[in-house]
């Protein structure tokens, strides 16, 4: 993967940007990470309590390090975010440094399958037409 030009910590310690006041969540929980290409890679920091990914079908994946989009969710150990609300608050606190990065775009919405249209479930657990774009991923 490409080396991360930014990133926005994530913890309960107030010197995190983002500092998420929750028993579950570590002092140094994650980094979100912007990469050269455009693309945010969230890294669990060794957590107690895990970093979850949430699937279309609400199940909980942990995760080590993956590729995330903006309408994901996450859970911080207990504390569910999307990743746009981590991004707004970054760009909140922090609109010098969010002036320097070129953070993604929501993707623009995938019109729905034409009726009759074979359709399968992407591995995100979202619904697409068979070869098609996801519309919850993007994959």
């Amino acid at each position: 993967m490409a080396s991360p030009t930014t990133k926005i910590h994530i913890g309960r310690d107030p010197r995190c940007e983002i500092a998420l006041n929750h028993h579950t969540v570590s002092s140094q929980h994650a980094e979100l990470s912007f990469l050269g290409d455009g693309k945010l890679l969230l890294t669990d920091c060794r957590s107690r309590n895990g970093t979850f990914l949430i699937a279309a079908n609400g199940q909980r994946q942990r995760l080590h390090q993956a590729l995330v989009s903006p309408m994901d969710q996450v859970d911080f150990g207990e504390a569910r975010l999307r990743v746009r609300e981590i991004l707004e608050a970054w760009r909140l606190k922090s609109p010098a440094a969010a002036s320097k990065t070129e953070a993604p775009s929501e993707p623009e919405p995938t019109p729905a399958p034409a009726l009759g249209e074979p359709l399968e479930r992407c591995d995100c657990g979202a619904i697409k037409a068979v070869g098609g774009t996801c519309p919850a991923c993007g994959q």
